[in-house]
Order: structure tokens, then sequence, then C-alpha cells
């Protein structure tokens, strides 16, 4: 698995950096507190895949951007990957009780109805940390 730790943005800690592939999502997580997880996660190695960005929230939870936010754009979420998804949200949580600013932004296309569901359910979960339903319009084809 392809990923990058960026020097460029250095202030506490290196950037992550993942290009997309067919099955996975592209990731940008900035130390500045903006994340993204954006794409297809549909990959059968769903621990090995986000295994190192648990691995950097960790560290980056030591020393936390005053505000964090999580942007998640999934065309496809495979439920392998809506564990591991549902374990980055639960550290953005702990990050809520420990007193920092974090936020969830999960964008939907309006006539996905699966996503939406996905959305919800993470939200009833998580009752410490504010996810927010961006509705998409679908793009015509």
């Amino acid at each position: 698995m392809p990923y990058m730790l960026s020097r460029e943005n250095t202030g506490r800690m290196n950037s992550l950096i993942i290009p997309a592939t067919y099955n996975t999502p592209a990731v940008s997580f900035d130390p500045a507190g903006e994340l993204t997880i954006m794409g297809r996660s549909i990959t059968t190695r769903a621990l090995a895949f986000y295994g190192p960005l648990l691995e950097w929230l960790g560290d980056y939870s030591v020393n936390p951007a005053p505000l964090t936010i999580l942007n998640l754009d999934f065309e496809i979420l495979h439920v392998d990957s809506l564990a591991r998804v549902m374990n980055i949200c639960q550290l953005l949580a702990q990050l809520n009780r420990a007193g920092y600013n974090a936020a969830i932004n999960w964008y939907c296309q309006k006539n996905d109805e699966d996503m939406r569901d996905m959305a919800g359910m993470v939200s009833e979960l998580l009752k410490s940390i504010q996810i927010n339903e961006i509705l998409v319009e679908t793009d015509a084809a």
C-alpha cells in the first residue's frame, strides 16, 4: 500500500497523503486539523489500509489542532472499511471528550440511501461528536 508522509506542512507533525486506487480512497490528513477520506473503500484488506491512518491519528491526538474536521466522501464503503472508519470517528469523539473541538462532515449523494443510512448509524452510535450529513446533488450523466 503506497502512502507518503509529507514534510511540507510541518508544524507539529507530517501530513499523511495516500493517493486513491480503484479499491481504496484518497486520504489527506493535515496536522492543521483538516482530515479527508474520499472515494471508493472496497478493499479486502481494510485493516492494512486503515492501520496507518489510525496510527497517524494516535500521534496527532497527542497534540491536536484546536479544531479538527474529518471530511468523509465515499462513493462506495465496504462493511470492513466501515468498521475502520468507525474507529477513526471514535478517535475524533475521544478528542471531543478531552475538550478539543472536532466534527465530522459526511458527504452523501441525495439518492444514496445506503450511504445515508451508514452516516446516520455512525451518528447514532457516537453521541459525543457532531456528524454533519451533507447532501450532494447527483450529477446528471
